[in-house]
């Protein structure tokens, strides 16, 4: 993880687990900017294999702008893990929501004080987790959160329950999920196919063909005009 305070002139790498080891997401607590929570990931990818995972993956945090980093590990799968993703609840920040790929452990994991504990909510991971393993929650409603899968997941329940989110007249393999702020019912959703429009929650979609591009993976709106 870099930072920087000038506005991208300069940068101070604040963590580093190993050359091996990666952050593959962080994530600011709304409350307070100073709060970061980062998911290392050991990966190396070559022409001819993929090292997926490592005892050096696992969920860091920090409360003082990255000076300091603390790793979460109460609760949490031990040994080698892969790719693992994070989430913050927008109702509530002091619950975060994890997918974790371990050798032992794998699944949901769910903490309701800030990352000071875990405990597993279900075995539920992403197909492929170095493919995908990404979640959004839901703004609207608290304890929903989608997951970027092959085929989209979805629940209502903090993890402890998964079901597909329909992938009727779509092309699968998901990757990013917009949710509008104004109505939990309207979704855009990027995908290797292209990008797709569900005004009810994704029972049904619409693609855009006029756009010729494919294998979205992130998707993001301006606030100004």
């Amino acid at each position: 993880v870099y930072k920087t305070t000038d506005g991208g002139e300069t940068w101070e790498r604040v963590l580093h687990v190993s050359d091996d080891t990666g952050i593959a997401e962080v994530h600011m607590d709304p409350r307070n900017p100073d709060v970061l929570y980062a998911a290392a990931y050991q990966r190396r990818r070559h022409v001819w294999t993929l090292l997926d995972g490592g005892p050096e993956a696992g969920i860091y945090k920090t409360t003082d702008g990255g000076e300091d980093w603390t790793e979460l590990t109460r609760g949490l799968p031990r040994g080698d893990k892969g790719r693992i993703a994070l989430a913050i609840s927008p109702q509530n920040p002091d619950v975060i929501y994890s997918l974790v790929d371990a050798i032992e452990g794998r699944g949901t994991y769910v903490s309701e004080d800030a990352g000071a504990s875990w405990s597993k909510r279900s075995d539920y991971v992403a197909g492929s987790p170095q493919y995908y393993q990404e979640l959004i929650v839901d703004p609207h409603q608290f304890d929903r959160v989608y997951s970027m899968d092959t085929f989209a997941q979805v629940t209502n329940d903090g993890g402890r329950t998964w079901e597909a989110v329909g992938e009727q007249d779509k092309h699968i393999d998901n990757h990013a999920l917009w949710i509008d702020p104004k109505d939990q019912h309207h979704l855009l959703n990027g995908t290797d196919g292209g990008l797709y429009e569900s005004f009810d929650n994704g029972v049904s979609w619409r693609h855009f063909p006029n756009l010729p591009i494919a294998q979205f993976y992130k998707v993001a709106v301006s606030d100004h005009a």
